[in-house]
C-alpha cells in the first residue's frame, strides 16, 4: 500500500478550465514542493456545496470581521503557469472543528493517497468558499444560486 502523502495547505488558488469542464483548485501553487493541483467535477461540487454552507452558516456570531483584510492576495499568474502539476481528482473532503474553533479541512485524493490539511479561521474559510463558488460557470453547470 503507497505511503500518505501530507501536505499542509497554505494558499489556495481555484479557476475553471473550459477544456476539462472541470474546476482546478490548486494548493501552495508558489511552492512546487508541496504544490498540489485537484480536480474539482461538477458532481462532486454540488456534493460538497451544503457541507461548506452548513460550516459557513454555523460561525459564532461574536467572532467580528477585523480589520479590512481579508487574508487573500492575487495569484502571480506566471508563476502559477510555471509550476503547474498534473492535477489529481478530488474525491473527498473532510471538514472539522479544532480545538481553538478554527475549521480544519482536508481535500484528498485517496486513489494516490495525497491529504492536504489546511486550518482556518472562519473568514478565511468563507473566502475559501467564495473562491471556489467564484470559479464556478453557474449558467453551464446549472448553479446559479450558489454566487
Amino acid at each position: 500500500m503507497p505511503k500518505n502523502t501530507i501536505i499542509e495547505a497554505k494558499t489556495y488558488t481555484c479557476q475553471y478550465v473550459e477544456r476539462e469542464d472541470r474546476l482546478l483548485l490548486t494548493i501552495n501553487y508558489q511552492d512546487i514542493s508541496n504544490r498540489v493541483d485537484f480536480w474539482i467535477t461538477r458532481k462532486f461540487l454540488l456534493k460538497l456545496l451544503p457541507y461548506f454552507f452548513d460550516y459557513m452558516s454555523s460561525v459564532p456570531q461574536a467572532i467580528e470581521k477585523q480589520n479590512n483584510s481579508n487574508g487573500t492576495t492575487s495569484t502571480d499568474t506566471s508563476t502559477f503557469v510555471l509550476t503547474q502539476k498534473e492535477p489529481f481528482l478530488l474525491d473527498s473532503v473532510d471538514l472539522g472543528y479544532m480545538q481553538n474553533g478554527d475549521i480544519k479541512i482536508v481535500f484528498k485524493n485517496t486513489e494516490k493517497n495525497i491529504f492536504c490539511v489546511g486550518a482556518l479561521e472562519h473568514i478565511l474559510f468563507e473566502n475559501l468558499v467564495e473562491l471556489i463558488t467564484k470559479s464556478v460557470p453557474v449558467v453551464e453547470w446549472g448553479a446559479y444560486n450558489i454566487k
